[in-house]
This record gives C-alpha cells, sequence and structure tokens, in this order.
C-alpha cells in the first residue's frame, strides 16, 4: 500500500444535502467521529518558518484510537501541492508520547477539534468534518493508486461534481493552518 495521499478540501457549504446524497449513493464507513488533532513543530526545525508549511506532525485522540502521523506536502513551499508522504502509526499512551515531545524540545501549536462522517464511493473516500471554530469541510481521498498524482486530483475534481456541492474555495493548508491563520499566525517565507 502507497503512503501517497491524493486529496481535496473544500469548506462546505451545504453539509445536509451531501449527506443526503452521500447516504443514498455510497458505502457509510464510519460517522460521528470525534477527532482532537495536536501539532507539533521541532524547535530545532520549525516547520512554520516558510510561507506555505508542508510538514506537520500530529498526535490524533479519537474513538478509533491514537496516532501519531508525520506529512510531507510535495512540492515544498509552494501554494498548491500534488499530494503528499504520509506515516501514521496507532500508539498507545498519548501522555508519554507527549512527554517525549516536551523532552526532545518539540511544541504544540495548535489543536484541531472536528467530528467526521465518513464514506466510499466511486474508489474514493468522502469525508465531511464539523470543525471547531472553522465550519463544516468537504474531503476527497483517492483510494486507487494513480501513477501521476495529477491525474488522482483531476479524478477528485471529477467525483466533487458528481456529488453536487456547493463550496467554497479549495483550501490548500489545511486546519491547522487555518486556525493558526485566523488566530493572527504569520507564517515565514
Amino acid at each position: 500500500m502507497s503512503n501517497n495521499d491524493i486529496e481535496i478540501k473544500y469548506p462546505l457549504k451545504n453539509p445536509d444535502e451531501v449527506k443526503q446524497f452521500l447516504n443514498k449513493n455510497a458505502k457509510l464507513i464510519s460517522e460521528n467521529i470525534y477527532q482532537k488533532d495536536s501539532y507539533y513543530v521541532p524547535t530545532h526545525r520549525d516547520f512554520l518558518v516558510v510561507k506555505y508549511p508542508f510538514e506537520w506532525l500530529r498526535l490524533r485522540e479519537s474513538s478509533k484510537g491514537i496516532f501519531i502521523t508525520y506529512k510531507h506536502f510535495y512540492p515544498n513551499n509552494v501554494k498548491k501541492t500534488d499530494y503528499c508522504d504520509e506515516f501514521e502509526t496507532k500508539i498507545d499512551n498519548i501522555k508519554t508520547m507527549e512527554k517525549m515531545f516536551e523532552n526532545l524540545d518539540f511544541k504544540n501549536v495548535v489543536i484541531v477539534k472536528k467530528s467526521r462522517i465518513t464514506w466510499i464511493f466511486e474508489e474514493v473516500e468522502i469525508v465531511i468534518d464539523e470543525v471547531t471554530d472553522l465550519g463544516f469541510y468537504i474531503e476527497l481521498e483517492a483510494k486507487k493508486d494513480f501513477k501521476n498524482p495529477k491525474d488522482g486530483k483531476a479524478y477528485l475534481y471529477t467525483i466533487l461534481k458528481k456529488i453536487n456541492v456547493k463550496v467554497g474555495e479549495e483550501d490548500l493548508r489545511g486546519y491547522p493552518f487555518r486556525i493558526l491563520e485566523n488566530k493572527g499566525y504569520v507564517f515565514g517565507e
């Protein structure tokens, strides 16, 4: 299985209509999944000093368990990325991991809280998130392999049109970036 993620994300304006469509036409995977994501940066290599952060280190607490995840988006430090490498593993004790991060001089920079519903539709994982302080979002992630990430993105845009969503401008940065930005954080160059 590939560690490459090809995905798109948008603010969602019509969550009830989209949920209705997906409940009728897609396979429901999970619902009412609460997630608390704590994002960390190493002080010796601050991920946020660039204009477009392309690395994220996350501790996730959810009803599915506790996970540590590292994501690296490509190309580096550009507004619109093609894909990301994602490495994730389950852990048993979040307090121990937090203590390790503290001792290694990693700082917690933002917490993202959300409730998630997930479906599969035409080899695409579709999630609707209700994110604290941000509202509703829809995210589509390719579940089939594409040799070229741009082909994968094109496929996701096609699926987005099929499900008749009303969306805002594509979110190219992600929830931690948006929350930090809304709090006035100024990213580097």
